[in-house]
């Protein structure tokens, strides 16, 4: 394989990633309805609800609200507060993206609209969701008549989801905020506004965990790590048919 071929093939590489931690929210919130209409669990109910709804209202407000006062009380720090424009920031490429291209510059210009973005809204809201799941999972006491192995199979997995999620968040904020830098700010006002309402997202899926579980959703886990704690008599086979004595 030549130099040029194989700088080619690894710069493929390097745009299909980026394109994919791009339009990361699409696949969360895609393969969640997919989950919810093919097998009707609670939790990816929940997850399309929130990614498909909540998040996008909770974007759109926030952008709005912050817009108006930003505009009024800090017009001269413009260029902090809005994001970046382009086929680097934008979730949806426009239809006059002719071919794909690696880290395309961003592009600033009046048309920048106010932080946060639904990106990082979404994440922050899949990230809240996921982890107040898995620490439940984790810390929800074993039934009396439960298996043990089940119950220490339950606790391993637990604490495996919270780290690899915890570890899955860290590298797409790195990603984010460094490969695709301006998409969350252009300046430090931006950045630590976007934080904020990350923040707040990620306390809306715990919510929305929370709120499920309450009303007596089980099957609100989305990881089905939550059957380990089943007693043994909910997996024994059952007769199908009765015989008459």
């Amino acid at each position: 394989m030549s130099l040029v071929s194989a700088s080619g093939f690894i710069g493929g590489i390097k745009e299909y990633t980026y394109r994919g931690i791009q339009q990361l929210p699409l696949v969360l919130t895609s393969t969640s309805l997919i989950f919810m209409i093919t097998t009707g669990s609670v939790a990816h109910t929940n997850m399309a609800l929130g990614l498909g709804v909540l998040v996008p209202v909770y974007t759109f407000v926030v952008q709005g609200v912050l817009g108006f006062l930003l505009r009024r009380f800090f017009p001269d720090q413009f260029a902090s507060w809005t994001r970046s424009t382009g086929d680097t920031c934008d979730l949806v490429s426009s239809y006059q993206t002719k071919k794909l291209e690696f880290y395309v510059k961003p592009k600033f210009d009046a048309s920048s609209e106010s932080v946060p973005s639904y990106w990082l809204m979404s994440l922050a809201f899949f990230i809240g969701y996921s982890l107040t799941n898995a620490v439940d999972n984790l810390t929800t006491p074993a039934q009396p008549s439960s298996d043990e192995n089940g119950h220490e199979k339950r606790t391993t997995q637990s604490v495996f989801v919270i780290v690899a999620t915890v570890l899955f968040a860290l590298i797409l904020l790195y990603v984010r905020f460094t490969y695709m830098r301006g998409c969350e700010g252009r300046g430090w006002l931006g950045i630590l506004l976007s934080i904020g309402c990350a923040i707040i997202a990620g306390l809306i899926g715990y919510g929305t965990y929370s709120l499920s579980k309450k009303c007596g959703a089980r099957s609100s886990d989305l990881f089905g790590i939550m059957s380990q704690i089943l007693p043994a008599a909910a997996t024994t086979s059952n007769p199908i048919v009765c015989a008459s004595e």
